[in-house]
């Protein structure tokens, strides 16, 4: 194994008191080739002066300070600046074993593979590991893998690929070469970055080690990670899927309902959150919101997956066969009810 350079971009929005635990993990790798970028995304606490010290006591940390935009532009900021021949995107809380460089180069050059997707842990609040999620080691050609994709749809399936990039490690010169770029969306712009990345890999190297901490967040906190935009993202990435995903294999029946039901679960996701109090609607604000947000995603005539679960089925037929108050009536009864239950 030859040792080529990688490069390990971080975003950080906000993580002062948080950052300094994921890339002490970094600087302890037992690889010798590497550089770290630390994108901050325009943070409004101490991050960029905790990033600053940092870079101060190494000589491969380097900073980058963007204006906010989200974490996929802070990436591409990321990407413009690396130098690596692999690159990888770990979240700023969150901690890699000492050993994962090691383990993914080695992994990557192993018959020339353009993409490793290793296993990962989740651990809670208090500190109490929930999962663990592990791979089958296996090579898998990108061709057969977008014929029939429905395995790879989501973090948790059996060979999951789209979902989040930090329990996966990719090969910079096709990222390059392709233009491959996350989108700008303020949520799900790695769905869209791996999608689009995925249209040009010819070798996935799965493994089976366990190389990634994820820090889960606090449920009761759910409603704050969500943009008052999170609609424009729930569109954005669904123009994406077109571009890729919807593509591939039009007879991919299973795969092609999966993403069906996605949209349908983000748009009724969406609109629940015209509730939360980022949103300062009063009745009347919140009404006229709905019954635009429901023109512009066209949810009225999206056909349904078979795969549809009980929930979204009833808010379909609300949607697309009763007025607008008992819409209201009946977002606001889910909303009631699981703040409840957070509580």
């Amino acid at each position: 194994m030859n040792n080529p350079l990688v490069s390990i971009v971080v975003p950080i929005y906000n993580m002062g008191d948080k950052i300094e635990l994921c890339v002490k993990s970094i600087l302890c790798q037992d690889y010798s080739n590497y550089e770290v970028i630390l994108v901050d995304d325009g943070s409004q606490d101490n991050s960029l002066e905790v990033c600053n010290r940092i870079a101060s006591t190494s000589q491969i940390v380097k900073v980058v300070h963007t204006e906010n935009r989200g974490s996929g532009p802070a990436r591409n900021s990321g990407i413009d600046c690396a130098k690596g021949k692999y690159i990888y995107f770990p979240d700023a809380d969150d901690y890699i074993e000492p050993n994962t460089l090691t383990i993914l180069v080695r992994s990557i050059q192993e018959k020339e593979a353009d993409l490793v997707v290793f296993g990962f842990r989740n651990v809670n609040t208090k500190g109490i590991t929930t999962s663990v999620k592990q791979y089958p080691d296996l090579f898998k050609d990108g061709s057969e893998i977008r014929a029939d994709y429905k395995d790879y749809m989501t973090t948790m399936s059996k060979y999951g690929i789209q979902g989040a990039p930090w329990n996966k490690f990719f090969d910079l010169d096709v990222i390059r070469k392709n233009d491959v770029r996350y989108p700008s969306l303020r949520r799900h712009q790695d769905e869209g970055f791996i999608g689009r990345y995925m249209c040009y890999v010819k070798r996935v190297h799965f493994i089976s080690d366990v190389l990634y901490t994820y820090y889960t967040n606090d449920l009761t906190l759910e409603w704050k990670k969500y943009p008052v935009d999170y609609i424009d993202a729930v569109i954005g990435l669904n123009e994406v899927r077109k571009e890729t995903i919807l593509t591939w294999n039009k007879n991919d029946k299973i795969t092609h309902e999966l993403i069906s039901k996605e949209y349908i679960c983000n748009v009724i996701k969406s609109l629940e959150l015209s509730f939360s109090p980022k949103m300062n609607f009063d009745r009347k604000q919140r009404k006229k919101w709905l019954s635009q947000a429901i023109d512009k995603t066209g949810i009225r005539h999206v056909a349904e997956p078979s795969i549809l679960r009980p929930y979204q089925r009833i808010m379909m037929a609300i949607i697309k066969r009763m007025p607008l108050p008992i819409l209201y009536l009946a977002l606001y009864g889910k909303v009631s009810i699981e703040l409840k239950k957070k509580k």
